[in-house]
């Protein structure tokens, strides 16, 4: 009986990155902020439920990015990834420990490519192939998305050439024990290389919360945590999944109530430090459990009763709210200013318009989130009036009434200052 090729394996023959077609085609997608937030939320619910309509979505996404890339290696990529999640819908391969890890990779990917990025790990790619070569013959007739992946990289001939060499090494060179843990040495790797990028962006993401309590924590945060209590489970590491286990609980009872209170981020910095202490002394071969206060503390928070606080805090958060507005709402009205003198002074100046209007928008965000009504209204007419007015060949004096609206918003401003 041959030995099952798996992800943690090395790639067995020379690498490269095969430019073919695939039988299935989406219109382009481009990377933005609205595609990245539909993403966290298909791989996160992947991630708890393996829902076949989101592996769905995910292979949609994915052929759309594949089609829109110039470069070879992100357009590989996203084709790999296409298959992959097409398997994963018709629960052809396994939505196991190892899947749920490279759901998070994949995701940290996106996000890499988004920010400009073109090159791409082969690893990635390398282990998604595995994954599917593992389906067998019976994937690639299931699926022509698959099939046509698994003949541009041989899938069938790999599998068998690997399961000779596999079989070959010993239980001993594959394993590392550490403390009261046997793990393999490539999972050793993955895990590690995996768990510090999510420790890192936990970290980073906490870090930046602590400083806007006035916003609620973010989805992202939450998937961080749960990413690192569900892969460390997965490796046995028992004391890590723990304590992210016991953060994102706490994370989840505080997200839907703002302002955050500054001990819990005190502590949730705490925490994800901790769990990075706990990794790296993982990589240095040392098998260490998380400080007990630490967990009883987050514990608590799970258990905290959020209303009251929120009502003690509510007269802080509205002074802080006028505040903020008051320092925002300054600097764009004198820009709105400008950008309507420009345009009066050169009605063909599209771009004067176009600046007039994205000013009153970040107004009305900042005046609604204020509780700011009467210069929320005018903002609104005022940015009707200029749209009404359209992109078509204008006299000065038909911008002269947009002024009107512009004196009565700083008018009202004055007398928010005032109050």
């Amino acid at each position: 009986m041959q030995a099952p090729l798996t992800p943690a394996d090395p790639w067995p023959v020379a690498w490269r990155w095969l430019d073919f077609e695939l039988p299935v085609h989406r219109d382009a997608l481009a990377y933005d902020a609205e595609l990245q937030s539909g993403l966290d939320e298909h791989i996160l619910q992947l991630i708890r439920s393996a829902d076949p309509a989101r592996a769905r979505a995910m292979r949609d996404i994915s052929l759309g990015l594949a089609q829109a890339q110039t470069e070879l290696k992100p357009r590989v990529f996203w084709q790999i990834c296409a298959s992959y999640f097409e398997a994963l819908s018709l629960n052809l391969c396994p939505a196991d420990a190892r899947c749920k890890r490279m759901l998070s990779r994949i995701l940290l990917q996106y996000r890499a490519l988004a920010r400009g990025q073109t090159d791409v790990s082969r690893q990635l790619p390398c282990e998604l192939l595995m994954l599917m070569a593992q389906a067998g013959a019976e994937a690639a007739a299931q699926s022509a998305l698959v099939g046509a992946v698994s003949r541009a990289y041989d899938l069938a001939g790999i599998q068998a050439r690997s399961a000779a060499e596999l079989r070959q090494e010993t239980s001993q060179d594959r394993a590392k024990v550490i403390g009261n843990l046997r793990i393999g040495i490539a999972e050793f790797n993955a895990y590690l290389n995996e768990a510090d990028e999510w420790s890192r962006c936990l970290h980073v993401e906490l870090s930046e919360w602590a400083l806007e309590l006035h916003r609620p924590v973010s989805q992202g945060t939450l998937g961080w945590a749960a990413s690192l209590a569900q892969s460390s489970a997965g490796v046995g590491l028992a004391g890590i999944a723990s304590l992210a286990q016991a953060l994102e609980k706490a994370l989840r009872h505080v997200q839907p109530h703002v302002p955050g209170l500054p001990e819990h981020a005190s502590l949730f910095l705490e925490a994800a430090e901790d769990v990075r202490r706990l990794l790296h002394q993982f990589a240095a071969g040392f098998l260490k459990e998380p400080a007990p206060r630490l967990l009883q503390a987050l514990a608590e928070v799970a258990q905290f009763e959020m209303g009251d606080s929120a009502a003690a805090l509510a007269e802080f958060e509205n002074i802080d709210a006028a505040e903020q507005f008051t320092e925002e709402a300054l600097p764009l009205l004198q820009q709105l200013g400008g950008a309507l003198r420009q345009w009066r002074a050169r009605p063909d100046n599209v771009s004067a318009r176009n600046e007039a209007l994205r000013i009153l928008h970040a107004l009305q965000d900042s005046s609604q989130q204020a509780g700011v009504s009467s210069l929320h209204r005018t903002s609104r007419l005022l940015e009707s009036a200029i749209e009404r007015l359209g992109k078509q060949p204008l006299q000065a004096d038909q911008l002269d009434p947009l002024f009107s609206r512009f004196d009565t918003l700083k008018v009202e401003f004055e007398h928010f200052k005032a109050s």
